[in-house]
């Protein structure tokens, strides 16, 4: 029997045991009940007020933050590529640093900004006299503006890519026809770039829906509640049938909006505007406002990236959260507390360990799915290609459910162990490994295999001596790309961990709940420094065109 086949079975029972059984149990849950099939759980959601109000909560923040997020990303994209404002590749750094930090970490950091006793607020308060800031960032304004910081870099990028690629020719045809700039850029730019917009959009409303951290953080202070922090106090209670019919719900909210873009994808043909030769995109002189307009993005990018950071590493060396800043009141006892607390040190080892397994083991199975499907092409690849895929579009609440009701009964009980976390992590970091060896095979001609296997070598030969030395770089930067969401996650990890089995993520999270607002602060910007050096690694192997 051809190997290949072997190793497609192998792959074939492990998506079986890993994806399809977890995720199908959620499904079935949320439809069964004593007497059978039964939508009473589902019936739960609409007539009890709290699922009602958090279930609108959900449609409404996500919308609203993807409308200033997409209004954000347009403009700041237009900006950048098509405008004179100087120091552009400095700008475009700081808009897309939001990117690389953890979402529920800068929501810590936002609150440590504009909280009751944040460093804005104080000084509001010194400045005025006033008793109290006129803001409160723990509430559903707090989190709809920090959800739309953070999915304002995918807008960016994905509008600001189609923005470099167009042919302005057809603007200048315009403008030679008497339309002046802006009826040019209505007319002509923002159709062109419909397609972008619309794919931004739908991914930025996914964002957003299916963040748990930052709703979590700002919301539950103030009893603000959308579906994913609904499903993990469902789970806190534990009432699983009600929490397994609002992951599926959620589920289907955001894979509605993952299919349309895939759709948009498909049908993008019809809006090319690019056919061999180069685009280089005219920009337009700024006059009087390059200044002011440099000046305003600037401030607007360093609070959204850089202060948020800056907080986090003030409040990791202050010796009391709302101590008075001065020299006196620094210390680096936080740093100190972290690495001599069991907990903090057994769960840094747990995340880099978890991490660095889903990773391995996610980037060796996507390889050779890869290759099934795009060399082998043997029958059924696709389908594995399919299956391995369709966690991208669910959220990490339904994963965890699934896990839950996977692995906590026997013959195989994990549930209660670091191993559901391992589990949970495979499934989700699955369609990552897949998509991105997929990309890095495309690149290799298979005219260098088949000179192998012309030339008297087997499969095997041709595997270790060919083709994995030539996608080696693109593997490395994959295993990273997985390697560090993993070590920061929250969601998954805050629902599924145990004594013994904490990780970076539920740490953080637990500390800053209970109102250690200092020792959050130090391992948080520990991760942040972890992170920052990962993305370094991972920009010098795929020279720039990847960040993490």
């Amino acid at each position: 029997m051809d190997i290949r086949h072997v190793f497609m079975m192998i792959i074939g029972l492990f998506f079986l045991g890993v994806i399809v059984y977890p995720l199908s149990l959620v499904v079935i849950r949320s439809f069964s009940s004593e007497a059978g099939f039964s939508l009473g759980h589902y019936a739960r959601i609409f007539s009890v007020s709290t699922n009602i109000k958090a279930f609108w909560n959900s449609i409404w923040v996500s919308s609203l933050s993807t409308l200033i997020c997409v209004a954000a990303g347009t403009m700041a994209s237009m900006l950048i590529i098509r405008t004179n404002i100087p120091g552009k590749s400095w700008l475009r750094m700081l808009l897309l640093l939001p990117y690389g930090i953890p979402p529920f970490i800068g929501a810590m950091a936002w609150a440590q900004l504009f909280g009751p006793a944040g460093y804005v607020s104080k000084l509001y308060m010194h400045l005025t006299g006033a008793f109290f800031a006129p803001w409160n960032i723990y509430s559903a304004g707090g989190v709809v503006l920090v959800l739309a910081v953070y999915q304002f870099p995918v807008v960016f990028i994905t509008i600001s890519g189609a923005l470099g690629r167009i042919d302005t020719s057809f603007e200048e045809a315009a403008r030679m026809s008497g339309a002046g700039p802006i009826r040019a850029l209505f007319d002509v730019t923002l159709p062109l770039i419909t397609p972008a917009i619309i794919a931004s959009t739908l991914l930025a409303f996914v964002g957003c829906i299916s963040n748990f951290g930052i709703p979590a953080l700002l919301g539950f202070r103030a009893r603000f509640f959308v579906l994913t922090t609904r499903i993990y106090a469902a789970l806190s209670i534990p009432d699983i049938p009600l929490a397994t019919a609002m992951a599926v719900l959620l589920a289907i909210i955001s894979a509605v909006p993952l299919i349309i873009e895939r759709r948009l994808q498909r049908g993008a043909g019809k809006y090319t505007v690019i056919s061999g030769k180069s685009v280089s995109p005219k920009t337009i002189d700024l006059g009087v406002l390059r200044m002011p307009t440099f000046i305003i993005t600037v401030v607007v990018a360093l609070f959204a990236g850089v202060v948020p950071l800056l907080s986090m590493l003030l409040t990791s060396f202050i010796t009391y959260w709302g101590a008075p800043l001065k020299l006196g009141n620094m210390t680096l006892s936080h740093y100190q507390y972290i690495f001599n607390l069991p907990m903090v040190t057994r769960a840094i080892g747990n995340s880099f360990g978890l991490a660095a397994a889903a990773a391995t083991i996610t980037m060796v199975v996507g390889s050779l799915v890869s290759y099934i499907s795009l060399r082998a092409k043997l029958t059924g690849a696709k389908t594995l290609d399919f299956v391995g895929t369709i966690p991208y579009a669910v959220p990490c609440t339904m994963v965890a459910i699934s896990m839950i009701l996977a692995w906590s009964r026997p013959p195989v009980v994990l549930y209660g162990t670091i191993w559901v976390i391992l589990a949970a992590y495979l499934v989700r970091y699955m369609p990552f490994s897949i998509r991105t060896t997929n990309a890095t095979l495309q690149q290799v001609h298979v005219s260098l295999e088949e000179a192998g296997q012309v030339s008297g070598a087997r499969w095997t030969q041709v595997m270790r001596d060919i083709v994995l030395p030539l996608i080696r770089p693109g593997l490395v930067a994959g295993w990273i790309l997985v390697f560090m969401p993993a070590l920061r996650e929250l969601t998954m990890s805050i629902l599924l961990w145990s004594q013994g089995s904490e990780t970076i993520g539920s740490v953080i999270y637990n500390m800053q709940d209970a109102g250690y607002t200092q020792i959050a602060a130090a391992l948080s910007t520990l991760v942040l420094l972890v992170i920052m050096m990962g993305n370094a690694i991972v920009r010098k192997l795929s020279k720039g065109a990847v960040n993490i």
